[in-house]
């Protein structure tokens, strides 16, 4: 392939400087696991970001919040100021703790979209329990997260699949989407990591609902199961979305090893670009 993709990763988070203290303690094992352990010691800037981005040949980051219980490592606000300053790069997705009466989380993404800017809504369904037991999306208290991202018209990308802190895995099961999808058919739905080990439930499922997608964060390709691999390659390839969960993955790697998989040039384009591109709204 001889053209620039200008790919579009799904998932980043931007990790300053000074904040290794705010990590729970459940988290540095997939750290270490990954290699990584040092950059999230040490944090980086949004220009370190950029640069590799431009060496990666990715366009747009969507950039995450990102907290665990007290913990708050990366802000809304902090994201939503970070897109503002660069409006052609980045696109400002937000947390939100579904655990509250229903009208104050609904007002809350109403903040998060209308206020901040922000353009998708990021749920982490092992972090709504107790440490050793999550909630699945089925859960009503996602409820008012759902109807509200249905009205605003953004995306909402949700972790599925195994764990990597050493924190709950159940509420991760793809097969929960199956009725989120069914009572909520206009809203975009993400279903992120690719939903190991049970990915062949997360397969099947974004084939079977229009509004369901798989998104490859934390999974490079050269690691992807070989079902999945001829999914993305054929019959799946305008439900697969890349993502690296940047800095857990790196740009480069994880672009290259996607075209290492030998698809053709219009299946690299979709996967890389133009699915999320679509479920994004992002403007060439």
């Amino acid at each position: 392939m001889g053209y620039k993709i200008g790919a579009v990763d799904a998932w980043a988070t931007l990790i300053p400087a000074g904040t290794r203290d705010k990590w729970p303690q459940q988290f540095w094992s997939i750290f270490e696991r990954y290699g990584v352990a040092e950059r999230f010691n040490a944090g980086f800037t949004v220009e370190q970001v950029l640069a590799e981005m431009d060496a990666a040949d990715t366009e747009w980051l969507v950039l995450s919040a990102f907290g665990y219980g007290g913990f708050e490592i990366c802000s809304n606000e902090t994201v939503a100021e970070t897109v503002r300053a660069h409006r052609d790069r980045f696109v400002g997705a937000g947390t939100i703790d579904p655990r509250g009466k229903p009208m104050e989380v609904a007002a809350r993404v109403e903040y998060l979209v209308g206020d901040l800017g922000l353009r998708c809504i990021r749920l982490e369904p092992y972090a709504y329990g107790n440490d050793m037991t999550g909630a699945p999306p089925v859960d009503k208290m996602y409820w008012p997260v759902y109807i509200k991202a249905c009205e605003l018209g953004v995306p909402v990308a949700i972790q599925v699949g195994h764990t990597g802190p050493l924190l709950p895995s159940e509420c991760g099961r793809p097969i929960y989407l199956d009725e989120v999808a069914l009572a909520f058919p206009d809203l975009k739905i993400l279903g992120c990591h690719l939903g190991q080990p049970w990915h062949e439930e997360m397969m099947t499922l974004a084939w079977k609902h229009p509004n369901l997608y798989v998104e490859t964060s934390a999974r490079y390709a050269s690691r992807w199961p070989e079902s999945f691999k001829k999914y993305a390659g054929g019959y799946g390839q305008d439900k697969v979305i890349w993502a690296t969960d940047y800095p857990l993955c790196d740009f480069k790697r994880a672009y290259d090893d996607v075209l290492k998989l030998g698809f053709s040039d219009e299946v690299n384009e979709k996967i890389l670009r133009s699915n999320a591109m679509r479920v994004f709204g992002i403007q060439a």
